[in-house]
């Protein structure tokens, strides 16, 4: 059994829980044990709002203090341990943390995967460009919990 880190941007934060949870039930349901180490977006959402523009978020001081050490944490303390790395990219959307977590874990030699083939940045969800240099570090695109379930044993 593999340990997975999940990396989002926030906006998703419902999505990739919703992903996690039918995970975790399928591990349960095959009596096998999952390490799963998730991005704890609870105090930004009822702080600073999920729904907001990152842009509108970083006006605020508090919250680029606060995103800075979240996204150091996750770094160091979920992405440098975990075996995979899994970019939960919604309509193939990645932020710029997501894509720096990334990064990260593909310098780190982690196997990446994403739930979308396509990694696009920009402003989501109507000013999106692919980001080539992304595309290349992620392995294969994995579209549900039960697929990802598969790789993981």
């Amino acid at each position: 059994m593999k340990s997975v880190v999940f990396c989002s941007s926030q906006r998703f934060a419902s999505e990739l829980r919703e992903f996690i949870n039918s995970l975790k039930k399928l591990a349960q349901d095959k009596n096998q044990h999952l390490v799963i180490l998730e991005p704890n977006f609870d105090e930004l959402e009822s702080q600073f709002g999920r729904h907001a523009h990152e842009k509108d978020r970083l006006a605020n001081p508090d919250y680029r203090t606060v995103v800075a050490g979240k996204v150091y944490d996750h770094l160091f303390r979920k992405v440098r341990v975990a075996d995979v790395c899994f970019i939960f990219n919604k309509d193939g959307y990645l932020g710029v943390n997501t894509t720096g977590e990334l990064f990260a874990a593909a310098m780190a030699g982690k196997l990446c995967y994403s739930l979308d083939a396509r990694t696009l940045m920009g402003h989501y969800p109507n000013d999106l460009y692919e980001e080539p240099c992304a595309r290349k570090l992620i392995h294969e695109a994995i579209p549900n919990p039960e697929e990802l379930f598969k790789r993981l044993m």
